[in-house]
């Protein structure tokens, strides 16, 4: 049997709230994981849940949202067993106690290719916390901004990272973090990045166990968030018309 809670918080922080739909589960048995870019093509990331029995294999979701309601109808203990077509994962079949929900497997060859995000340098640090992205979310639901601007500024005893939803021509909430020592000494001058996107990387990512930030100048944004056994990344580009 398989807890289905952890499967929903593995979909959760790939799915984010709709963001992504189509990615492609990847078991080896004792983990599963899976890469993701979103249709913009401006966000992409990794989830794997770590010392997590799943069948082996490959396995193309095309509509993360209906494989969400169907596991949403049934227990939290379930079975999933896979059916194979000419030796190649067709389908899902998951049950609980009651009842079995049949879920159709995409062609891996229609999920979307992921890049690798190469590894960068001159990062700014940030260590997170619950009261920061408590703070982005609730900044962004008041505001209603689509973009949030990255500065950097003098802070009172060290410099500080600003982060401002909105712009000068429009309502805005502004708020600073302390920078992690060590980290690249350059100025930040108001990368725009999307707010909303950000907005739910931090709603899907509650309660973690470590949790860090990182902005390259080049304007590439990352996150890293730890639970457990369960570890999710992504890697947001500044948006580029602004």
């Amino acid at each position: 049997m398989t807890d289905k809670r952890i499967i929903d918080s593995f979909i959760g922080k790939y799915h984010l709230g709709g963001n992504i739909e189509r990615t492609k589960w990847v078991s080896d048995g004792e983990s599963l994981k899976a890469d993701f870019i979103n249709d913009s093509q401006n966000l992409v990331g990794k989830v794997i849940s770590k010392k997590f029995k799943f069948p082996i294999g490959e396995f193309g979701i095309y509509s993360t949202s209906t494989l969400s309601k169907m596991l949403g109808i049934l227990e939290n203990e379930v079975m999933f067993e896979v059916i194979k077509e000419n030796k190649t994962p067709a389908r899902f079949n998951i049950g609980d106690t009651a009842m079995d929900v049949k879920f159709n497997l995409a062609d891996p060859q229609v999920i979307p290719n992921v890049p690798n995000i190469s590894k960068t340098e001159n990062d700014i640090h940030v260590e997170l916390d619950e009261e920061f992205t408590t703070r982005f979310i609730k900044s962004k639901d008041a505001v209603g901004e689509e973009v949030f601007y990255v500065s950097t500024q003098d802070g009172f005893t060290s410099p500080e990272i600003k982060f401002t939803i909105g712009n000068s021509t429009s309502n805005s909430v502004s708020f600073a973090s302390h920078i992690e020592d060590g980290s690249f000494e350059g100025a930040l001058d108001n990368i725009p990045f999307n707010a909303d996107l950000v907005k739910e990387i931090f709603k899907h990512n509650k309660r973690f166990e470590l949790g860090w930030m990182k902005i390259n100048p080049k304007g590439l944004m990352s996150f890293a968030f730890k639970f457990g056994d369960l570890e999710s990344n992504y890697y947001l580009v500044r948006n580029q018309n602004q």
